[in-house]
């Protein structure tokens, strides 16, 4: 991964947890975004190899969104990276 100022770091995976107001446009990826600029993803899980996403609306059940609805979801992110 670069940043602006021209470094970079070396990494496997992403988890994007979206917060309230989500936000995509500094994502530059094809295939991350439908033509609503909303993300593709299965239950987190997008196409890019590596990189999820977590606190989505309805990502798997209704309390995806919320604190403590999360965790069904981080822990299929995380069983899905480690099979």
């Amino acid at each position: 991964m670069f940043f602006e100022d021209g470094t970079f770091i070396q990494v496997d995976n992403i988890i994007w947890a979206t917060g309230f107001e989500p936000s995509y446009d500094w994502i530059h990826i094809d295939g991350v975004l439908n033509k609503r600029e909303e993300v593709i993803h299965e239950r987190g899980v997008s196409p890019i190899n590596g990189l999820y996403f977590l606190g989505l609306p309805w990502q798997s059940h209704r309390g995806s969104s919320l604190l403590l609805g999360v965790g069904d979801d981080a822990n299929y992110i995380v069983k899905k990276n480690v099979d």
